[in-house]
């Protein structure tokens, strides 16, 4: 069943506007819009993780009790993935209200927050969430049921490797991951989050977008300069509709005649 309704939820410290090109695309790549579904942003705010995953159950519930079509599918960005994850986690009972999760650049086993201090001093703000996406958070611990160490491999460097199987998702559910790789940083992370965080170690199901450009930023057409210029990405406007194309062909849709995409 192909979902009236997405509910896109930004990552950390992002505007809601960042979804704006997956969403109206342009004259050249039509977005959502033109596919026939509708896109509600989930607003940003300075909560802890397990407040937002709350904040957005209600969310879900007020689309509910306005008049919605349901069920709705979900599209996370980096740490919005962990929301929309977060919410199967700790609302399993209404998994019948969701019917597509999808996550995008989302580092499921947490990321190394330690190893970002100019991505976190150039955008300078009181986001009480940026702590709970480390490796070692309670709330990834919690999100996963486990938590993990480093481990030092044949290959001759140390690798994240969970402690037991990890929670993934709810039976039956529909997740995908969209992760984007960069060749020239080892092949295996978009600069910011690792493949196998993303996929948690390839048990969520993947579609990978590979190239030199498809950093963090640009998987979702993000082309802040402040941020691209403390992490050494450049932009390039030819990944996200790669990430657009992933997200229709998983929802299942297709463009609606006669519908004409606005310029983003």
């Amino acid at each position: 069943m192909i979902p009236k309704t997405v509910v896109m939820v930004p990552g950390y410290n992002e505007p809601p506007e960042h979804f704006d090109l997956l969403r109206r695309g342009t004259d050249q790549v039509p977005g959502l819009d033109a596919h026939g579904i509708e896109s509600i942003t989930f607003g940003e705010f300075n909560d802890t993780l397990m407040e937002r995953v709350d904040r957005f159950a209600q969310f879900i519930t007020q689309l509910q009790n306005s008049g919605h079509e349901f069920p709705v599918g979900l599209i996370g960005y980096s740490l919005g993935g962990l929301v929309v994850r977060g919410f199967l986690r700790r609302y399993p009972h209404r998994a019948s209200e969701i019917s597509h999760t999808i996550m995008i650049a989302t580092p499921n086993w947490g990321v190394q927050t330690y190893a970002l201090p100019q991505f976190h001093m150039v955008l300078r703000t009181p986001d009480k969430a940026f702590g709970d996406m480390d490796i070692y958070a309670n709330f990834i611990k919690w999100l996963n049921g486990t938590g993990g160490h480093w481990e030092l491999t044949r290959r001759g460097w140390h690798d994240w490797v969970l402690d037991k199987e990890p929670w993934v998702g709810l039976p039956g559910a529909k997740m995908l991951s969209i992760v984007g790789l960069v060749p020239a940083r080892g092949g295996d992370n978009d600069g910011l989050v690792w493949g196998d965080s993303a996929t948690l170690g390839s048990r969520i199901p993947a579609h990978f977008i590979v190239g030199p450009r498809c950093n963090h930023m640009n998987i979702i057409g993000h082309f802040d300069p402040l941020i691209m210029l403390s992490t050494g990405f450049l932009a390039n406007d030819r990944v996200w509709p790669l990430t657009l194309r992933a997200v229709t062909r998983f929802l299942g849709a297709e463009r609606v005649p006669n519908v004409e995409p606005s310029a983003a």
